[in-house]
């Protein structure tokens, strides 16, 4: 069925205007008194009020046992409806499976079979004979102007047409006439003749299934004298040929009902392509199921049907029990083709979900006040009303009375789930979790009445609140709670003691006590199911009433504060009890709304306690150092804390005892932050005191655990210990998680479990010392921990030195056996020793104090093994296979992942170490030609410098490689800004030295080295100008590392010539050229600034080859290194 595209309340425009216009008394003034209701089941409509006026006694909604009683059903409307006949003609005109049907209709109404055969006959006849009439009042026409200026006798011909014919050729292309003739249409009606086409004329005609037939009128003018009617119809004398067609109409009487409707229509040529004009209509349907089609009829019918199959199945379930009295209440279940009869009867007279829902609601309700039905049943019903769309401006009269009905009876079920809650809450049982849930099903059930706001909308102002409802709830069952909890707070007043007294202390602390744990019971159990459903807090009233007690409770507690006893310690750790307990009380009565806290008793505690904070601070310090004092005195064996890593028992005290600080400042929770700074201060610095105390007699037992034999073996006790002080260290100051601690959870360290960054952005906001203070507090447990630190580290290196001898000596052992590639099996022996320690060190060690153990052991083994590999190993062939040596431990630390990351691997003397393995590992060949590489890189950082950083000059030339003769021809054209000391006293004599390296590579050129002439003019700028030719096949032209050198010389009459700086040129950069002529065009030129050779690993590493007797070192030390030795930065 179409519905309503708007919902109710969807806008606010909307859902204003219907406030103001949709209410009980509005809505009744436009409905008569005698349909207000449907049926006479509901509640009677007050007419001076104008709403229903519900008094119901308050009553339970489920009743343990109950009598089932049917009078009610005598009461409801049904002597217009024949139950069984809606209920058969509901089987033949929907079921498929008749059977399936009759005979639980047989069931329920106890027909004979006699009586079955009869009524099924009787229906069977009625609905394949309906008396159905068509009542058509043909009001008047309006004509296209052309059609009809000059005509004046006009008149209609009607008919009707099922809709099988639709389709004939005939109905498009003959008129009314043509169609009886061919038995399309039984009769032809006709109007009488008017000039104006208004004819009001009012016809009836017979139909069978206004579904299936059509309603058609044709629209002509007679040209001849009145009475000649061309249509050959009733009342026609003789058949006129010559007559003027306007148009037809054609219109289904599906929608048409018992009610009369006004429809204009539009009338059409033959072809429908055409429109002729229109014509006005009163069209209605008349006879027995034509009224019972209507809203009105289809609603009594359901509720008949519905009500007849509810008593039916409630005594069937009283059968089954076996019992009439004393029965539980029903749970409205129902036989399936008791459901299936009620859903084909809805389908059969078109009945909205809606309707259907609103018509059980009303027959279950009523049921209810007779009987008791479960609450799961309406709960359900209403569940399913709050979801359908529900239009409050209905147009139907019908549908306006059975919404009314709908809201009154909702309201009356909510005043009676009202009642019931009440009397639920003033006898609840919080204990009982039955209790609880029957409590929270009856607020799901208000919470879902209000839910809906067409509905809420229609309540009087009492009622039209949930909170306010809910409120009053409450409000009303307190005075029952207020009684069980004053009765316990009369202990105080009526009692005899001194006010000043411990025992009065005593007194207070036990009822304080009971006060609380009353307090949580309903918090957990009551108070949570009202906060979630409804955001109603139910502990206002509940801390309201305990008010003026806890004033007579404070004034005590000054009172003892002066008081002096001979245990001082007994009454302070009372007076701390008696605090925490209604620290919690307050915190309870926080969740209750502000505007009820601010003048309570409860917000004053601090002031009640306030000469005791000193007390318990000074009492809780002397506790702890009294308590590490004796868990180091007492410090015995391992007691294991994790499944990893033990701890000592001391240790475990200590944390414990921290533990406990915490926890008393968190329940301290002082109110002022500047006093809360100042105490908790104090208390971090006896924290650390402490913490440092502990640490340093731990320390002491250290040194007991080393080895002085040279081998070293790991025990538990030094695992212990390293546990212990790596623990209170983190406990201090927590470090930042290393790489593979990533998605671990960092230690929190005692500022921040005390909680102290609060009072710092207080004392920064208020007086500006906040950041000082924090930074204090920091720096001071940061010293504390770098104290700790150092006395770590000093353990962890004493542990990794415990290692060194061991390891020299299986190394020692192995390099003298078998050189430098020893294998696996030869390891053996320096792996099972490190396995038996690093295992009892990985087991029982924290995982971040193992990581600093094991780096200090892998540096030191990086360092022995330099140390031997330089003792033992001589040629390079050694030093390649102890690369291997040094990869193979490396993995070993590693572990797979579960020792060293790589970052801890590649430490510097590591990096150091490998660099010098690689060297050494390297043939001289390849020495000579990476020295070479290194000294064009060197050319590169001096061409990169700045100018003002090029001290020694430049030089240039042009250069290029003729390949057919494979010569280098290189022009040396001068030198630019060349300063020396000698240039100065005008004995500066410069000149170029040219030659290709290494050197023996280049052995078949018999000029190799090459020189310019000396120049004699004195210049910073000597002009050169000469051009050598170098030998250099192809291939040696591309190898990596080859050069051609530069060298500017001074020359000395007297003695050795004086070294000025030197060029590179790298021969894969030179250009080649095919013949002379290109080099002569264009070679590359060259600016190049002279520089110093700089020492390197390199260089280091071929003078030692070359002391060893190497001659490729040797020749290249001749060549380069030894001319440039004293100049070496």
């Amino acid at each position: 069925l179409p519905t309503s595209p708007f919902r109710f309340g969807r806008m606010e425009k909307r859902q204003s205007r219907i406030k103001k216009n949709w209410t009980l008394g509005k809505f009744e003034r436009s409905v008569s008194v005698s349909e207000s209701y449907l049926f006479t089941s509901g509640s009677q409509i007050n007419e001076k009020q104008g709403s229903p006026q519900i008094q119901i006694k308050p009553t339970r909604l489920q009743s343990d046992s109950h009598h089932r009683n049917n009078e009610w059903a005598n009461h409801t409307e049904l002597q217009d409806v024949d139950v069984v006949e809606v209920a058969v003609e509901t089987a033949i005109s929907t079921a498929k499976d008749n059977d399936y049907l009759k005979g639980f209709i047989n069931k329920v109404f106890n027909l004979s079979y006699e009586e079955s055969v009869s009524i099924w006959r009787k229906v069977q006849k009625k609905i394949t004979e309906p008396d159905v009439r068509l009542s058509c009042t043909v009001v008047g026409a309006e004509v296209s102007a052309q059609k009809g200026a000059d005509k004046k006798n006009w008149y209609c011909s009607v008919g009707i047409l099922h809709t099988q014919h639709l389709k004939n050729p005939l109905v498009q292309k003959k008129n009314l006439s043509d169609w009886k003739k061919e038995g399309l249409i039984s009769e032809v009606f006709t109007t009488s003749q008017q000039p104006d086409c208004r004819w009001d004329e009012s016809l009836e005609i017979s139909i069978s299934k206004p579904a299936d037939e059509y309603l058609v009128i044709e629209v002509w003018n007679q040209e001849k004298p009145n009475g000649e009617d061309p249509t050959g119809s009733k009342g026609s004398k003789k058949k006129q040929k010559e007559s003027s067609y306007l148009g037809r109409m054609f219109y289904c009487l599906k929608p048409v009902s018992s009610d009369a409707v006004t429809k204009t229509l539009d009338l059409f040529s033959h072809s429908v392509k055409h429109k002729r004009g229109n014509i006005d209509l009163l069209l209605s349907i008349k006879g027995t199921d034509a009224e019972k089609g209507s809203l009105l009829g289809r609603l009594k019918e359901h509720r008949a049907l519905v009500t007849k199959i509810v008593v039916h199945e409630s005594k069937e379930d009283a059968r089954r029990r076996g019992v009439e009295d004393n029965l539980p209440p029903w749970d409205g279940q129902m036989d399936p083709a008791a459901e299936s009869l009620i859903k084909f009867h809805a389908q059969f007279r078109s009945l909205s979900d809606f309707h259907q829902t609103a018509v059980r609601f009303s027959v279950l309700f009523s049921y209810h006040k007779a009987n008791t039905l479960q609450l799961s049943v309406l709960s359900s019903i209403v569940d399913s009303i709050s979801k359908l769309p529900i239009d409050p401006n209905r147009s139907d009269s019908a549908e306006r009375t059975l919404l009314l009905q709908l809201f009154n009876e909702l309201q009356e079920f909510l005043t009676l789930i009202l009642n019931v809650l009440n009397n639920h809450l003033v006898n609840f049982d919080i204990k009982s979790s039955s209790s609880v849930e029957n409590l929270k099903e009856h607020l799901l059930l208000v919470k879902k009445l209000y839910s809906m706001e067409e509905f809420v909308n229609t309540l009087p102002s009492h009622l039209n609140s949930i909170a306010g409802v809910v409120e009053s709830t409450i409000q009303n069952s307190v005075v029952g709670w207020y009684s069980m909890y004053s009765t316990s707070l009369s202990v105080v007043a009526s009692n005899d003691l001194d006010e000043n007294s411990e025992e009065t202390l005593a007194a207070l602390s036990g009822i304080s006590k009971h006060v609380l744990n009353e307090c949580r019971v309903i918090k957990d159990s009551v108070a949570n199911i009202f906060m979630t459903l409804f955001n109603v807090d139910y502990t206002v009233n509940f801390f309201l009433a305990l008010d003026s007690r806890f004033e007579q409770i404070g004034r005590i507690v000054k009172g003892l504060a002066a008081t002096r006893t001979s245990n001082e310690e007994h009454l302070i750790s009372t007076t701390y009890q008696l605090y925490v307990t209604f620290q919690e009380l307050q915190e309870l009565s926080r969740v209750a709304e502000k505007r009820f806290f601010g003048d309570q008793q409860l917000s004053l505690i601090h002031v009640w306690f306030k000469s005791y904070v000193v007390k318990w601070i000074d009492l809780a310090a002397m506790k702890c150092k009294k308590g590490i004092t004796e868990a180091i005195k007492n410090d015995k064996q391992t007691m294991a804390v994790t499944e990893d890593v033990g701890y000592s028992s001391s240790l475990v005290d200590t944390m414990t005892l921290f533990h406990n600080m915490v926890v008393f400042w968190k329940n301290l929770k002082w109110p002022d932050p500047e006093e809360a700074y100042s105490c908790s201060s104090a208390l971090t610095i006896s924290i650390t005191d402490a913490a440092l105390h502990y640490v340093v007699e731990v320390y002491k037992k250290a040194d007991q655990c080393f080895s002085t034999d040279g081998k070293f073996i790991a025990t538990v006790q030094l695992c212990t210990i390293l546990n212990n002080m790596q623990t209170i260290r983190d406990k201090l100051s927590p470090p930042e998680l290393l790489s593979d601690e990533i998605g671990d959870t960092k230690p929190v360290g005692i500022i921040d479990e005390l909680g102290l960054q609060e009072f710092f952005d207080w004392l920064e906001q208020e007086k500006g010392i906040g950041l000082k203070l924090k930074e204090f507090m920091n720096r001071t447990m940061q010293n504390t921990a770098d104290d700790i630190d150092h006395k770590m580290h000093v353990v962890t290196r004493q542990l990794g030195q415990q290692f060194v001898p061991a390891i020299r000596k299986y190394m020692g052992d192995i390099l003298q056996t078998c050189g430098g590639a020893p294998s696996e099996e030869n390891l053996q022996p320096l792996e099972l020793y490190l396995n038996d320690n690093l295992q009892v060190l990985s087991a029982n060690i924290l995982y971040r104090t193992f990581k600093l153990v094991l780096k200090g052991i892998w540096v030191a083994t990086i360092g022995i093994l330099s140390e031997l590999g330089t003792t033992y190993l001589k040629r390079p062939s050694c030093w390649q296979g102890y690369r291997q040596t040094v990869f193979y431990l490396k993995e070993y630390f590693a572990a797979g992942g579960d020792g060293l990351v790589e970052a801890d691997l590649e430490t510097m003397e590591f990096k150091a170490f490998l660099s010098e393995v690689d060297l050494r590992s390297q043939s001289t060949n390849g020495l000579t030609l990476k020295c070479c590489s290194n000294l064009t890189a060197q050319q590169k950082l001096a061409m990169d410098a700045p100018t003002n950083q090029q001290q020694l000059g430049e030089l240039s030339a042009t250069i290029g490689y003729l390949e057919p003769s494979s010569f280098i021809e290189v022009k040396v054209l001068a030198a630019k800004d060349v300063w020396v000391e000698r240039c100065e006293r005008l004995c500066f004599k410069p000149y170029v030295e040219l030659q290709l390296l290494p050197a023996v590579l280049f052995e078949d050129d018999p000029k190799q080295l090459q020189r310019t002439s000396i120049h004699k003019q004195q210049t910073h700028d000597p002009q050169f100008g000469e051009t050598f030719q170098i030998l250099a096949h192809s291939s040696l032209m591309q190898i990596e590392g080859t050069i051609l050198t530069l060298v500017l010389y001074d020359y000395d009459v007297f003695g050795k010539d004086n070294f000025i700086g030197l060029c590179v040129v790298s021969c894969k950069s030179i250009p080649q050229f095919k013949d002379a002529s290109e080099l002569q065009k264009s070679p590359m030129k060259l600016n190049l600034p002279l520089f110093h050779i700089k020492n390197s690993n390199v260089l280091q590493e071929l003078v030692t080859r070359h002391q060893r007797s190497d001659e490729i070192a040797s020749q290249l030390y001749t060549t380069l290194i030894k001319k440039f030795k004293a100049n070496l930065s």
